[in-house]
């Protein structure tokens, strides 16, 4: 594969990224970029998706949020009716 030194990106050919695409998805998920040229023409740049949320964990907020004693009794009927969102 050819690589240019003074860029952070490896730049690879179609057919070089053809031939060695699982090292470059490698190269990629530790944080390199690879640019796909065909001749002179950049064609593809290869980066790696970052989640857009982190993952949630089970049990984090265990034991700091409660809810009052009546939570599931029934609404008054002054609730219902009166008009307000």
């Amino acid at each position: 594969m050819s690589e240019r030194p003074a860029m952070s990106a490896k730049h690879v050919t179609l057919a070089e990224a053809s031939d060695h695409l699982a090292e470059l998805l490698e190269a990629v998920q530790r944080g390199d970029e690879v640019v796909i040229e065909t001749g002179n023409t950049t064609q593809v740049k290869l980066v790696a998706v970052t989640p857009a949320h982190p993952p949630r964990v089970l049990g984090v907020y265990h034991g700091k949020l409660r809810m009052h004693a009546d939570f599931n009794a029934p609404l008054t009927d002054d609730f219902w009716l009166s008009g307000r969102p």
